[in-house]
């Protein structure tokens, strides 16, 4: 999912300060494992994590 996706989905206004926060907080969960960006701008969940767990 794209960081503007990835807003809509949680409720706030796809406005730009809203999409960067997400794309921040996206950021950090990648560089603990958390989250992967398989290309740039791109996140799922990292390998090994299922949702709801």
């Amino acid at each position: 999912m794209t960081c503007q996706e990835i807003t809509v989905a949680l409720g706030p206004e796809p406005v730009s300060a809203s999409v960067e926060d997400v794309r921040s907080k996206m950021n950090r969960l990648a560089h603990c494992g958390w989250a992967a960006e398989p290309a740039p701008g791109r996140f799922t969940l990292a390998d090994g994590l299922a949702a709801g767990s």
